[in-house]
């Protein structure tokens, strides 16, 4: 296996949506056993500049040109400047500050010239980094998706059922290795993981896809600076399927909890929120006691 594989073999480690169903050749990386009595990972320096660069909000369609500042990390001080491999870590949808203060991949990448095993050693000890932030784990488990408390294996189990989503990489337009979309491919690996087999078409049939116009009581939310709201619901359909739209939030920040940098957008849209709920239970009961 390459060096230029093995690094983007980590990468599709470290991406939360990562292939359901790993290949032999990767689970064997979960197979990798931690010393008995394993030591927390040390604090690591701030050796990273802060940059951002123009990021289109809407790649889905051409309805919007609106942008945002996308703000990403340089760490270069392990960089062979001439000639050496980048190592491109994305994916996440937490603070990209904490991630970096608690990812010390490059340091065990920094040398390229050194045999296979010790290169496979090597990146398991990044994997480490992030599947062993305490440092107590002894086994990792790397088809995990999620944090312990909301069910590591809920995204894995979804995908494979209700939520199909079709990825496919060519290796041109895109950092990852060759791999075409195969949806019996991702049926038998749910099978061998899960027992079931997925089911492409349940949500449009279930929910009716975008003619969803019978649909009662729904608040779509979508904050402009998500590149996902070019995929969602921006306008009203009807007066209790009703669009909000946040123009200074990210992804689902309406729905985390209230902090005190929150800009007015999103403490306006939970207001809001919160009012279609009670009007629609008040309706419910209103509706109820004319019945009887």
């Amino acid at each position: 296996m390459g060096r230029r594989a093995l690094l983007l073999l980590l990468l599709s480690f470290l991406a939360p949506w990562a292939t359901i169903a790993l290949r032999p050749a990767l689970r064997a990386l979960g197979s990798l056993h931690l010393p008995t009595n394993p030591t927390s990972l040390p604090a690591v320096a701030k050796n990273y500049s802060v940059l951002y660069f123009q990021q289109k909000v809407d790649h889905f369609g051409f309805n919007t040109v609106k942008t945002f500042n996308q703000r990403y990390l340089v760490a270069d001080k392990y960089w062979k400047k001439n000639g050496g491999s980048i190592l491109f870590y994305t994916g996440n949808e937490g603070d990209i500050i904490w991630f970096c203060n608690n990812t010390v991949v490059c340091q065990y990448l920094k040398n390229p010239n050194v045999s296979d095993s010790l290169l496979l050693q090597n990146i398991f000890q990044a994997l480490n980094v992030y599947y062993n932030y305490s440092g107590q784990v002894k086994c990792l488990n790397i088809s995990e998706t999620a944090t312990s408390s909301l069910g590591t294996l809920g995204w894995s189990y979804q995908a494979c059922t209700e939520v199909v989503m079709p990825f496919c990489t060519n290796g041109v337009d895109d950092m990852f290795e060759p791999h075409s979309w195969n949806l019996k491919e991702l049926s038998d690996d749910c099978f061998q993981q899960w027992g079931v087999r997925p089911r492409p078409s349940w949500i449009t049939t279930m929910y009716g896809g975008k003619n969803i116009s019978s649909h009662t009581n729904i608040v779509f939310s979508n904050g402009e600076l998500d590149p996902w709201s070019g995929g969602g619901v921006t306008k009203d359909i009807t007066d209790t399927l009703v669009a909000v739209t946040i123009s200074e939030g990210a992804h689902h920040l309406d729905l985390r909890t209230k902090n005190a940098l929150d800009p007015m957008s999103v403490l306006l849209a939970r207001s809001l929120e919160v009012r279609h709920m009670k009007n629609w239970i008040r309706d419910f009961y209103d509706s109820a006691g004319k019945q009887h």
